[in-house]
């Protein structure tokens, strides 16, 4: 998916950009350590999402340093101590990633630090590919009501509805924009 030539000359697919594009949406986020550093992208997964976690760090194994690290959680708070396994992905710090955290971050003054967006040419970005990786990070299938709802908890209600609408333009899928609940 990846050429690697040099640090700075790093290419991404068309569809590896896609993919990303997904994913950042949902879990993933692109990591800056201060404004004029270059960014990463990490995810984090649960331990039943150990398969989507080594599809990732395949996809990205030439943007990373370190393999796919697990990662154990002790929860004392729960009955008998339990541990829980996470799976973490951080790829390198690279200039092409600074794209993707100018798209997706908009730098909050009043609380000086960096909130996450959906980015306002999304429906230019917009493609099945990206819609796919936004529903395997944040999705989930409704029975009941025969139906895939796709948790946006982060973001604001304008930008979710801007999101609907690239769905629906771009793919043709209706979509409704609902309030879950706490704010979400």
């Amino acid at each position: 998916m990846a050429t690697a030539l040099t640090k700075q000359n790093l290419i991404l697919t068309k569809e590896l950009n896609s993919i990303l594009i997904g994913l950042i949406l949902g879990d993933a986020s692109v990591f800056k350590t201060s404004i004029t550093s270059n960014a990463r992208i990490e995810m984090s997964f649960g331990q039943k999402y150990i398969s989507f976690a080594e599809h990732i760090a395949l996809l990205l194994e030439g943007f990373m340093s370190n393999p796919l690290k697990e990662v154990k959680i002790k929860h004392s708070k729960v009955e008998g101590d339990k541990t829980y396994i996470n799976y973490r992905i951080k790829t390198k710090t690279l200039p092409l990633f600074n794209h993707y955290h100018d798209l997706f971050y908009s730098y909050d003054e009043v609380n000086k630090k960096y909130k996450k967006i959906v980015p306002l040419n999304i429906h230019d970005l917009m493609d099945p590919i990206v819609l796919a990786y936004l529903i395997m990070t944040d999705g989930n299938y409704d029975k009941g009501r025969n139906r895939v709802r796709i948790y946006t908890n982060s973001f604001t209600k304008m930008e979710v509805e801007s999101l609907a609408k690239a769905i629906e333009a771009k793919l043709g899928i209706y979509t409704g924009v609902l309030y879950d609940r706490n704010d979400q």
